[in-house]
């Protein structure tokens, strides 16, 4: 199956994933997102000058930027992920069509042909993270399995071909494993997320602040305490590059709750200090973010706005919040390091 290039104003892409919403949503919002490098691809297996109405029922775009490492360098979206595709008779079960496997292995297939750009100068003492790692832990390949620490989560960084790819369906993941691209020694393939959509006119009115605390926006002097509440690799320009709420004491000026929305709209990094839980404070974050930043940014056929947000299963602080907000755990998502220089993959 074919492959080809896409600039982000496509509009045979943007429709396509328009009338896909909410399943699309995040590469929907990755695509739309400002924080674009000239090293950036968005890939579908359409071309750009289809016309919205021959866009194909099977297909499969992509968003990869190489030079983000180590942070989210790949998302993936297909019609496969939508629950009542049945393009395909050879479809069985809760299994992908053939053409959508075919689609998604294509772009596979086709990433693994681009040219890598240098790692950016703030992402070095990544690297070095992955040196290190390497020399504590010489083991490599499938079966090496690696105890937790800050150099675990960069030590893929050593292998030029292995990406991170990020909020990819459970099911999407399942066929890169059977295709042997899965990296399983590295993080991620064991933790799934739920998948909680919101629709922005069904969030609840955000709710008043304690007299001693106001609102406001993560400044870069906030942003080393955002990196050090998390074990997520976010770089201060990329955190520069997303919107966000922040709560601060009216006293001190220091920030006690902080959210932004992800490069791919998520709700990312929702954190309160322990000593200001259980007041409401993470759900009013969430409600201001999603009502002041998520309109406009993936509005479906019908004009609903979607906002959304990834858990992982069993953090019951977030899935909390999230259920307050009216939403509803949809599909499991993965974050997972895979391999996109095995060589035709695709068999098209």
């Amino acid at each position: 199956m074919q492959v080809y290039e896409h600039p982000a104003s496509s509009p045979p892409l943007q429709a396509a994933l328009t009338r896909r919403l909410p399943y699309s949503i995040s590469l929907s919002y990755r695509i739309k997102h400002p924080n674009r490098t000239p090293d950036a691809h968005i890939l579908a297996t359409f071309p750009s000058n289809t016309s919205t109405d021959s866009i194909p029922q099977c297909w499969a775009a992509a968003y990869i930027d190489r030079s983000m490492r180590p942070e989210t360098e790949l998302w993936i979206f297909t019609t496969g992920e939508i629950p009542d595709h049945h393009a395909s008779p050879n479809k069985e079960g809760n299994e992908f069509c053939t053409e959508c496997k075919k689609a998604v292995l294509s772009l596979i297939d086709y990433m693994g042909s681009l040219p890598i750009p240098p790692l950016h100068p703030e992402n070095e003492p990544a690297m070095e993270l992955a040196r290190q790692h390497e020399k504590e832990h010489p083991q490599t390949g499938p079966e090496a399995r690696y105890p937790p620490g800050p150099g675990l989560y960069m030590r893929h960084l050593l292998i030029p071909t292995v990406v991170t790819l990020g909020g990819c369906h459970q099911k999407v993941v399942k066929i890169l494993a059977e295709a042997g691209v899965l990296c399983k020694e590295f993080p991620g393939h064991e933790a799934d997320l739920n998948k909680f959509w919101f629709k922005v006119s069904d969030l609840p009115k955000p709710r008043d602040l304690p007299e001693e605390l106001q609102w406001g926006e993560m400044r870069e002097k906030d942003l080393a305490i955002v990196q050090a509440r998390t074990s997520i690799p976010r770089t201060t320009r990329t955190l520069l590059s997303l919107k966000s709420v922040g709560v601060f004491e009216k006293a001190t000026d220091e920030p006690v709750a902080w959210t932004f929305l992800g490069l791919d709209g998520s709700l990312t990094t929702l954190h309160t200090e322990p000593e200001w839980r259980g007041r409401g404070i993470a759900k009013a974050v969430a409600v201001k973010i999603f009502k002041e930043h998520a309109p406009g940014l993936a509005v479906d056929a019908e004009q609903n706005a979607w906002a959304h947000a990834d858990v992982y299963s069993g953090n019951v602080q977030s899935e909390t919040v999230c259920r307050s907000l009216g939403g509803k755990p949809s599909v499991k998502i993965l974050w997972v390091r895979i391999d996109i220089g095995k060589e035709s993959i695709s068999g098209a």
